[in-house]
């Protein structure tokens, strides 16, 4: 394909240059009648060399790609879940593309501010965005304003997901799923329920138990992950929708209970407690999840190089010991399939943030 665009584009410059010219005396070089001005040729010739640059460019951009480092933007403060999967992933995807890949962290506005930076960069592959599900699922649903679309960006590839569990209090009356429904369907609204803050993926998460379940649930808000968690521990809360990062450990210590994970299959790290699914309620399923996309434009070959190296990483051993460690699965997709799965996702939370009502400020 690219050597049939150099030929074509060269005969074309060739033909160009075979034609007449006039002299400022109206002959050619020839000596014969002239048939085109001197002007008339340099402005068709020069058309035909940026036609021929058009024609070459990319390709050849793509075949030496990469040439110099790589920013893989993390829309997170450095330090978190998110900025220590990124970290890890880099060291390998660089030493494979053969170019440095440098984490950047711009945190802010529930990961937009790094998304809204990633749609507007150069589509050469060289600026990258490491999103989470919050960027493109609930973002469009909960932020007013946001300047970026999923059609503004290229899925490049799925790296993990994160599961979570859902857990209770150690002294909760409450053992088993089956015991834990029956208890607040007889004190309707009084248990109440962590959050990392309204609209994250943790309230999310705890809506679709409480709406699986047919119960209800009092919300508490909290900034964040380490606050809500800390009160869970204190027993201070009832229950919580935990990252398996958190909730194996302090499951397997006695610190509070899993009750049910929300994942498709039973987790390695806790393989005692079941799935909801298996448990009989199929649609408490969900996790988070962290994946490579490019801006929309970036040349294909780019794209392929990118998504052919990270889901050679994901899939390696030393990558899924180290991503068990931290309570994450690998999760290899095609570019297309991520593309579909957000779609779903994005279309399955902004139904349960309408019905929920769930607003941010």
């Amino acid at each position: 394909m690219q050597m049939d665009r150099v030929f074509d584009a060269g005969r074309l410059c060739a033909t160009i240059a075979s034609l007449p010219i006039s002299t400022p005396n109206g002959a050619n070089r020839s000596g014969k009648e002239a048939h085109m001005p001197a002007s008339s040729f340099y402005r068709v010739f020069g058309g035909a060399a940026l036609l021929l640059l058009a024609f070459t460019a990319s390709p050849v951009r793509a075949q030496t790609y990469p040439d110099r480092n790589i920013a893989l933007i993390v829309p997170f403060p450095p330090g978190g879940t998110t900025d220590i999967v990124a970290r890890i992933l880099v060291e390998q995807l660089g030493a494979d593309l053969g170019k440095p890949v440098l984490i950047e962290n711009r945190g802010g506005a529930s990961t937009s501010l790094g998304a809204q930076m990633v749609a507007g960069a150069d589509k050469d592959g060289y600026t990258l965005l490491f999103a989470s599900a919050t960027t493109f699922t609930t973002n469009p649903h909960l932020l007013a304003g946001i300047k970026y679309r999923l059609e503004d960006f290229a899925p490049v590839a799925m790296v993990v997901k994160v599961p979570f569990a859902f857990v209770v209090k150690k002294d909760f009356p409450a053992t088993d799923i089956a015991s834990f429904r029956a208890y607040a369907l007889a004190h309707p609204g009084k248990v109440n329920n962590a959050t990392n803050g309204p609209g994250s993926t943790v309230h999310l998460m705890g809506e679709i138990v409480a709406r699986g379940l047919g119960v209800k649930f009092q919300h508490v808000h909290y900034r964040g992950a380490a606050p809500a968690m800390n009160d869970m521990l204190a027993g201070i809360v009832d229950s919580n929708v935990e990252a398996l990062t958190n909730s194996a450990p302090n499951h397997k210590a006695g610190m509070y209970r899993a009750l049910a994970v929300l994942s498709e299959q039973r987790l390695p790290q806790m393989p005692e407690v079941p799935t909801f699914k298996e448990l009989g309620y199929p649609g408490i399923v969900g996790e988070t999840w962290f994946a490579v996309f490019a801006p929309a434009g970036t040349p294909q070959p780019v794209l392929d190089r990118l998504s052919s190296s990270i889901n050679r990483i994901v899939k390696t051993p030393d990558f899924a010991r180290r991503m068990e460690a931290i309570g994450n699965q690998p999760w290899v997709m095609t570019p297309t399939e991520l593309r579909i799965h957000v779609i779903s996702e994005r279309e399955r939370l902004g139904k349960l943030i309408r019905d929920a009502g769930i607003t941010v400020e």
